[in-house]
């Protein structure tokens, strides 16, 4: 009788935690949500929170671009995507120099997760910055360049990207040393100083967790 005991007792220590393991594979999913930026907002200035207590969030803007590559990107082009908004300019000095390196490191997920890439925006009237970008990319589906009129580059960043959106910690940071990571949904997940390479490592993490989530989705 003992024998028989000491045979289920051993059983069930084998098996027990297979059994676990396939309860937590096939009933649960594990994620690490990220957050979301930029709350929408009514006229006083209040966070507009929908009926069942969630915060209403912006999404990117319908847009239309041409690129350095004489395509053109819009908001269709994202639908699906993991992107990185990125700006430069005009004298390619100290912190756009650090941008661009970063940045191509940021690029090389894009052979990993090939529906992720770096969107940068850059002054139409700039072709020898343009030409620096291309110089730093390994492959234009990696790292993508928006072309875009002097006259409406304030409002393409701040309207439609919002890459001067007030973030808490970033408020000394000049968009040209912003990073936002946006989802596959249109909505922006994270804010990153490019010149720290610990948060462009955070970033780097971040978009891995977006795409994990994503394939488990």
């Amino acid at each position: 009788m003992r024998k028989y005991i000491k045979t289920g007792l051993l059983m069930l220590t084998l098996v027990f935690p297979v059994l676990i393991y396939l309860f937590l594979k096939v009933f649960t999913t594990n994620h690490y949500d990220l957050p979301y930026f930029v709350p929408l907002r009514d006229v006083a200035n209040n966070a507009i929170v929908q009926s069942n207590g969630d915060t209403t969030f912006y999404q990117i803007q319908d847009f239309s671009l041409k690129t350095a590559d004489g395509s053109t990107i819009s908001t269709a082009s994202l639908q699906g995507k993991t992107i990185v908004i990125s700006t430069v300019s005009s004298p390619c000095a100290d912190t756009c120099k650090e941008v661009l390196s970063q940045l191509a490191r940021v690029q090389s997920l894009h052979q990993a997760y090939p529906a992720f890439f770096v969107l940068t925006l850059v002054s139409e009237d700039n072709p020898q910055l343009i030409s620096s970008i291309k110089e730093s990319r390994e492959v234009e589906e990696a790292w993508k360049i928006a072309t875009v009129p002097d006259s409406a580059f304030s409002l393409i960043l701040q309207d439609v990207f919002r890459l001067s959106e007030k973030v808490p910690g970033l408020q000394t940071i000049s968009p040209q040393a912003r990073l936002s990571l946006v989802d596959d949904a249109g909505f922006i997940r994270g804010f990153y100083d490019t010149t720290d390479p610990e948060e462009v490592d955070r970033l780097m993490a971040e978009i891995r967790i977006l795409e994990h989530n994503r394939k488990q989705d």
